[in-house]
């Protein structure tokens, strides 16, 4: 049975893009095109690959809402290139702090403009889905980048201990708590198991991969293929959450379209 594409099918979809950490595939992706006569950075491919989730993000969002597109765009406009947010490099100083900022400002305007394209009425208790937004958002990425890592440098930098906050789990878990919260206030239980079937998947999906030995092309390391598949169906499966919490506002709307009567 073929699965038929829809705006909110394909904004979802890519918006895993978005949420799965690119920094492993981004860097390695860069050694084999090295390898092969294409001289690129990690930056720029790590900025490819989130460009085209973008993309087709906006894609979605104006076929759905054109105005949620206006506002992605600004959103994606305060995204800054990718930078080190590793233990190494923080705490931030200078430009380092107001990039982490940024990437605050952009999960904002990303909420704001998924607020606008997927509306609720009073019934469906909006305080909730802005809860549930707002963790989703803080789960972008890890502790290494997008907004994952920003909320982690910028807490290091302002004297967290970077055992906690930059330990892989600490930040993207709460986020996700706070998801599951928000969702069932919003929605009740059903879409709760998606949510934390994609986030487990996300984290311990990716490390297992590590029992396997190293698959070496030349100087790189294959693995991270199979690696950067886990981090996309973990947040496939936290985007699919999110389709359940919305079956039945859609299931209506489709509803009422097919019974409107024909305008002649």
């Amino acid at each position: 049975m073929s699965v038929k594409s829809t705006p909110i099918r394909t904004t979802l979809a890519s918006t895993t893009i978005l949420m799965a950490c690119a920094c492993g595939a981004g860097s390695s992706s860069a050694k084999l095109l090295s390898m092969g006569g294409v001289s690129v950075t990690s930056k720029a491919t790590h900025s490819f690959i989130l460009s085209v989730g973008a993309l087709f993000v906006l894609r979605g969002l104006w076929r759905i809402q054109r105005r949620a597109a206006f506002v992605a765009a600004l959103a994606f406009a305060a995204l800054t290139p990718p930078t080190m947010m590793s233990a190494a490099h923080e705490p931030w100083h200078g430009l380092q702090i107001v990039g982490g900022l940024l990437y605050l400002i952009f999960a904002a305007l990303l909420v704001y403009g998924f607020w606008i394209a997927f509306p609720t009425s009073t019934m469906d208790r909006p305080a909730a889905k802005a809860i549930a937004l707002a963790g989703t958002a803080a789960s972008m990425g890890c502790a290494c980048c997008m907004v994952t890592g920003a909320i982690a440098g910028l807490a290091v930098t302002a004297g967290g201990s970077p055992g906690l906050f930059l330990s892989y789990g600490f930040i993207y878990f709460s986020a996700i708590a706070v998801a599951a919260v928000g969702l069932a206030m919003f929605r009740g239980f059903r879409p709760i198991p998606w949510l934390i079937t994609g986030a487990l998947f996300t984290h311990y999906g990716s490390h297992a991969i590590g029992i396997f030995d190293d698959w070496m092309g030349g100087d790189v390391n294959l693995r991270f293929i199979p690696v950067y598949m886990m981090y996309l169906i973990g947040a496939a499966l936290v985007m699919k959450a999110w389709a359940v919490a919305y079956e039945p506002i859609t299931d209506a709307e489709q509803l009422a379209a097919s019974t409107a009567e024909p305008a002649f």
